[in-house]
């Protein structure tokens, strides 16, 4: 469990530090995003949603999470 735990800090760091780095990237680059239907959603939250089913989905995998 505690090695479940690690890996999720790792994975929420890793994906704070991506966070980082792109929005650098972008206001160093000066582009300016255009709303469409798909900018609906907060990047924020949708990155959160992606790592968080990542890590779902290498949980049931492993064994770690489900019924087995």
């Amino acid at each position: 469990m505690f090695r479940l735990i690690l890996i999720v800090l790792f994975v929420v760091v890793a994906a704070i530090a991506v966070m980082s780095v792109t929005r650098a990237v972008k206001s160093a680059a000066g582009q300016v995003a255009n709303a469409t239907q798909e900018d609906t959603m907060p990047d924020t939250v949708r990155r959160i949603a992606y790592v968080a089913l990542i890590i779902l989905m290498f949980g049931v995998v492993s064994g770690w999470l489900g019924a087995s």
